[in-house]
Formats: structure tokens, C-alpha cells, sequence
């Protein structure tokens, strides 16, 4: 070798930072001087154990790894390599310097691991992440991935995707040569994998607890936070798996952020359609539910982003987890910081919690006594907070169903009517929004919802109630804005008297008998 071979500016691969991917352009300069493999750049292990599989992957298909000073260089340098394999990358970049690469007339992004016999395995992450940022004001077009991978990177629009069984029929791709099997080149294809969420559960499944049954209709109309209280059976985890199959289909954005967020755990199949439906075990840590580790990974709130997120048995949760809710609830976005690391999530989601009203379960059945100690009481109920329960909309309380409403036909509304009332709702929200105002009412402002109207009359009764009840100006914003998701539901541009009432039914105490006078 008598001068050095310096390979640059068109071999790309990725790495995972921050809860987002980061280009890494793949530099390899071969030098005269003792054989030895060196990468720079802030590689974490498994890129450098790369080093020890290239011999073997580059000898599988006749290429003889050179016998000289190797260097590859990672650009940036200042980022942390890791989350994605740079296999592929490392072993295209050597492969132009030694001439088994023709020399590429446009920047390629190549996403791959290699087993010592050459066969490309996919990434266990991050694929879609690396080929949106790849496709940021055009700069990369073309993406080299394994054959399992390659509908993921389909997913980034303007991205030709190509899957490779190996490292040679990369090189044949490269050098404009046939792949040799067809079917390997996908375009701009987002497959819809099967509706996971969709599980066939109506409401004509409940009977009774029609209090509870429109607490959840109006949580899902607005978006409204919802808690369900009950002994144990009265059917409040039964009642929140049926909500979600009344969330609308997903937009277009959402379903992208939500493809990003389950790109950082594992492969993606395509975008989702339905919304999704997140039940965390109480055990669960803090660093489940908001996200955490290294690199950092989204939690479920995030994966139930454009969703419900269901916690139930909510006093159970460690403390750390149900006080962190507060932030995410109110900025619809989870913002992790750690000593070297930061990310954003999103975490708009529709939380329902459930509850037993004392630590037996059966403090408010009509048969059974409740043996809770004054001690345990009050423990239990130290593990909500006051703050944090003031964030819920709606409250529903559910009781005992008798045994022959069982057999009884179905309670109103069932889920067509309710689907149909949703669908009013949004109707109307969607018309606010075009005339510029605020679209989901648990969005809104109380001087947004007084622009949008509310009756000298419900206003009276509002503000008798918040003294009665001692409401919080919070709990005031709160009841307002389910008044005003009724109002939605019911076709109706002002907030009435009865809507009001029928909102304050549904804090923890109903006040409806206390303001039946005028």
C-alpha cells in the first residue's frame, strides 16, 4: 500500500440519542503500518465488537479483510453510538476502499447487523426512527436494510427501502447488479398490522351502572380524565376495556408519533390505526410508566399516546408513579433528564383510573360490612393525593348489580347510541376548532368557554355550587368543561343550567339534590 485510502461522505448509519435517531457518517482511512482495527468516535460495545465479526462476514463472500492499519471514524464524534448496529455501514465503507464497492454517486443509509457467515439481521430498534431522520429535507433516499426490517424503513415517506439477505447482495445492489430474488425493493409502503385493539367488547355487555356508562361516554367525547370507584365486580375494569373501543381512529400525526414512540422498543410492522389500550400492572416503577434507561426508552404513558391509558386498583401504584402523572396530564408530553441524556415524549392520552372505596373493597355495599381499621383507612387513602385527584373530570361511583338485571336486555345507551353521540360531539368540536376556538373541551380555558357561551342561569348555579361543595378554581374549570362536552353531545351552543347540573353529578359528591331550588 503506498498511500493511504480515505473513504467519506456517502455511507451513512445511525445511532439512538436523546429518544431520536442521529446520522453517523462512516469514514474509513487504510494506512501502511502493523494490522490493526481501530474506531474513533464514541462507539458503545457493540460497535466495536463489530471490529472482531468483519474478518469473517467480508471472507463468506471472497473479500479479504487488508492486512494494514484500519481506522473507522464515527461523525459526530461529541454523540454516543449506540441502539443501532453500524455492522453494515462499517463493512460498505470498507468495502469502497478496497474496490469491492463501486464508489456511490449519493449519500445511502445501510441498517444492518452481520453474523460471522455475512447474513444481515435486523436492527432490534429504532429502524423507522433512523429512516424518517434520514429523510429530513432529502438528503437520503435510499435505505439498505435486512429483508425483515426493510417494511419498517418503508414506512419514512420518499424512502426506497431495500431488503438484503447478506453482505452480498448488498455489494450486487451497490454495483447496480440484480439482487438475485425479487420482492426486495419496497416504496413508500406503511402496511396496517392487525387491529390488536379492536377485541369485540360492547357496552351491551354491561348492565346497570348507567351513571358510570355516560362518565365513560363523556371521557371519551372530551377527553375527559375519568375515576371509578366500587367494591370489587361491580364491572369498572369490564366498563374501561369498553371504552376503548370507542376512541375514534387515529390521525395521521398521531399514529406517527405513536409509531415513534414503539419504534424505541422494538420493530415496527406499520402505522396503527386504532387507538391504543395501556393497562400497567401496580407494581409497575416510575421509570415504566414515564419512560427511563439507557439510552432512554419511552414508558406506557407514551405508549398509549392518542390512547387510554387504564390504571387500575390506582391507590396501589407507588407514590413516585401517581404523583409524576400530574405534569404529563397537564403538558400532554413526558420530558426525561438524566446526566448525559434528554428526551420528549409524547403522553396525550385518556386516563381512567379505578379504585375499591376502602382497602376491604366493600365500604359501599349494601350487604357486605366493611372491616377496614381507622388506621388502614387512613393510610389508604393517604396514597392519593388531593392535587392529583383534583385532575380527574369525572367521577362515577358503581355498585352491586342485582342478579336479575343480568338477564335483563341491554342498559342504554348501547354502543351504537353512544357512538353516535360521540360523533355529534366531534362534529361540533371540529366546527369550533374551524372558527378558531379550542376543539376538545378539556382544552379549554374558562374564558374560552365563556366565549362560547354559558347561560346567566347555569353561571349562578356554578358558582352556588363551588361554595356549597368548596370546589377548587380547578374543580370549577373541570365541571365547566364537562358541561360543555355535554353541550357537544346534546347539538347545543350554550352551557344551560341542566348541563351544569348534570356535570357537578359526576365530582365525588353529587350536588343535585342541594340545588334543586332556585
Amino acid at each position: 500500500m503506498n498511500r493511504p485510502i480515505h473513504v467519506k461522505a456517502s455511507i451513512f448509519g445511525a445511532a439512538l440519542f436523546g429518544g431520536q435517531a442521529e446520522l453517523v457518517r462512516v469514514e474509513v482511512l487504510l494506512s501502511r503500518g502493523l494490522p490493526k482495527t481501530l474506531l474513533v468516535g464514541m462507539p458503545d460495545i457493540p460497535a466495536k465488537e463489530a471490529r472482531e465479526r468483519l474478518p469473517s462476514a467480508l471472507a463468506a463472500f471472497g473479500f479479504q479483510f487488508p492486512k494494514a492499519r484500519v481506522l473507522f471514524n464515527l461523525v459526530p464524534a461529541q454523540i454516543p453510538k449506540g441502539g443501532l448496529p453500524l455492522d453494515l455501514a462499517m463493512a460498505t465503507a470498507l468495502l469502497q476502499a478496497l474496490g469491492g464497492v463501486k464508489q456511490l454517486q449519493e449519500s445511502i443509509l445501510l441498517l444492518a447487523e452481520l453474523d460471522l457467515e455475512g447474513r444481515l439481521r435486523p436492527p432490534a430498534r429504532g429502524t423507522l426512527l433512523a429512516t424518517l431522520r434520514a429523510a429530513e429535507g432529502n438528503q437520503i433516499r435510499t435505505v439498505i436494510t435486512a429483508v425483515e426490517s426493510a417494511t419498517e424503513a418503508a414506512i419514512a415517506p420518499n424512502i426506497c427501502a431495500i431488503g438484503c439477505a447478506d453482505l452480498g447482495e448488498v455489494a450486487a445492489v451497490l454495483n447496480g447488479k440484480n439482487a438475485g430474488r425479487d420482492g426486495r425493493k419496497i416504496r413508500n409502503t406503511a402496511v396496517v398490522p392487525e387491529d390488536l385493539h379492536s377485541n369485540g367488547l360492547l357496552l351491551e355487555d354491561i348492565r346497570g351502572q348507567n351513571h358510570a356508562r355516560w362518565a365513560g361516554i363523556l371521557a371519551v367525547a372530551g377527553r375527559h380524565p375519568l375515576l371509578l370507584q366500587g367494591p370489587p365486580g361491580t364491572g369498572k375494569s369490564m366498563l374501561a376495556m369498553r371504552l376503548a373501543s370507542l376512541l375514534p381512529p387515529l390521525e395521521e400525526a398521531t399514529a406517527m408519533d405513536l409509531a415513534r414512540v414503539e419504534a424505541l422498543i422494538g420493530p415496527v410492522t406499520g402505522l396503527p390505526t386504532r387507538a391504543p389500550f395501556r393497562s400497567p400492572h401496580p407494581s409497575v416503577s416510575a421509570q415504566g410508566i414515564f419512560g427511563g434507561g439507557r439510552p432512554l426508552r419511552p414508558g406506557e404513558i407514551s405508549r398509549a399516546h392518542g390512547g387510554l391509558l387504564f390504571l387500575d386498583e390506582f391507590p396501589e401504584f407507588q407514590r413516585p408513579v401517581l404523583e409524576g402523572l400530574r405534569q404529563p396530564l397537564e403538558e400532554k408530553e413526558v420530558r426525561l433528564q438524566r446526566a448525559q441524556e434528554w428526551a420528549t415524549f409524547p403522553a396525550d392520552v385518556l386516563l381512567v383510573a379505578a379504585r375499591n372505596p376502602y382497602p376491604c373493597g366493600f365500604a359501599t355495599h349494601p350487604v357486605i360490612p366493611c372491616e377496614c381499621t381507622p388506621h388502614n383507612l387512613h393510610r389508604y387513602r393517604n396514597r392519593t393525593s388531593g392535587p392529583l385527584l383534583d385532575r380527574f373530570d369525572l367521577f362515577a361511583e358503581m355498585s352491586p348489580v342485582a342478579p336479575d338485571d343480568l338477564q335483563a336486555p341491554p342498559t342504554q345507551p348501547t354502543q351504537q347510541q353512544a357512538i353516535d353521540w360521540i360523533a355529534q360531539a366531534h362534529k361540533q368540536q371540529i366546527d369550533r376548532k374551524d372558527r378558531g376556538s379550542f376543539s376538545l373541551a378539556s382544552q379549554a380555558s374558562l374564558e374560552t368557554l365563556k366565549a362560547e357561551g354559558i347561560s346567566q342561569n347555569a353561571w349562578r348555579t356554578m358558582v352556588r355550587a363551588a361554595d356549597t361543595l368548596h370546589l377548587s378554581s380547578r374543580g370549577v374549570l373541570r365541571c365547566l368543561r364537562v358541561a360543555r362536552t355535554l353541550a357537544d353531545g346534546e347539538g347545543l351552543q350554550k352551557i344551560n343550567r341542566s348541563l351544569v347540573l348534570r356535570a357537578l353529578s359526576f365530582r365525588p359528591h353529587s350536588p343535585s339534590q342541594a340545588l334543586t331550588t332556585n
